[in-house]
């Protein structure tokens, strides 16, 4: 009886200790279920976080690759503006030289046309001369004009005054309109020459009554040496105004001299 007592105890035990196994299998499956649903949730969204990431990193290389190319676009830019800074500030130091250089040559030009309104202020005393002696001559007709009227009746004496004033007439005539020429080669000699460098003109007292007349050239010559050449522009009876050829000879050595042949070329 005790025996049976303690196998149906062993017996129970045993069936409750199955129950409580199978339970603890149905745990087991139920957790491991559980563990898969999760572990394949955790697999989908592991590929998808890999495919966010895979985009995100191709987006990035995209945007780098972008803003490479809009760097090297900005440093194009930026190089071809310095060199257009460049060529700006180098164009304005042009501008500047070239004012400069146009109010030096204005300088020069209005010095120079001074220079040459003084020269010409000489003139009118010349031809105010010229207007006296043909006033003289104007004045020798009227009084010969006189003296016929007053002596017709002596003839012998009016022959000789009419000798006379004819004469007289003439030389004063050859005076003011006789011209010596020259030929190509002569010289004419002169001193006193004023000049100008800077304005490029030479003054001589020299002029119709020694052949000179405008556009003639000369070679300015002293002690045997060429020193430059000029050209006539303004000529009186006694003065003459001429410009200096430029780019021949040194004139810089007029000044050395008191004294010069002209040669007529």
């Amino acid at each position: 009886m005790a025996a049976a007592w303690k196998a149906f105890s062993f017996h129970s035990a045993i069936t409750g200790l199955e129950s409580a196994l199978e339970a603890k299998r149905k745990d087991v499956k139920e957790l491991k279920e559980q563990m898969d649903e999760a572990a394949k949730k955790s697999k989908e969204n592991l590929q998808t976080l890999t495919s966010l990431r895979d985009r995100k990193k191709d987006d990035a290389e995209s945007a780098e690759k972008d803003l490479e190319g809009i760097t090297l676009q900005v440093e194009g830019q930026r190089e071809a503006l310095k060199i257009k800074e460049g060529k700006i500030e180098q164009l304005a130091m042009d501008l500047q030289e070239a004012k400069k250089s146009i109010a030096a040559v204005q300088k020069e030009v209005e010095h120079a046309q001074n220079r040459l309104t003084q020269f010409s202020s000489t003139l009118p005393v010349m031809e105010d001369k010229v207007s006296g002696l043909q006033a003289a001559i104007e004045g020798e007709r009227q009084r010969e004009a006189e003296g016929e009227r007053t002596l017709t009746t002596y003839e012998s004496i009016t022959k000789v005054y009419k000798q006379h004033f004819s004469l007289t007439l003439m030389e004063l005539q050859n005076y003011l309109y006789s011209r010596p020429w020259l030929e190509r080669g002569e010289k004419v000699s002169v001193s006193n020459v004023e000049f100008d460098l800077q304005a490029g003109f030479l003054g001589f007292p020299a002029g119709r009554d020694r052949g000179i007349e405008k556009g003639m050239t000369f070679t300015v010559r002293a002690d045997g040496r060429n020193i430059c050449r000029i050209k006539v522009n303004q000529v009186s009876t006694k003065n003459s105004v001429a410009m200096i050829i430029p780019l021949y000879g040194k004139p810089l050595d007029l000044r050395k001299y008191k004294s010069f042949d002209l040669i007529y070329l």
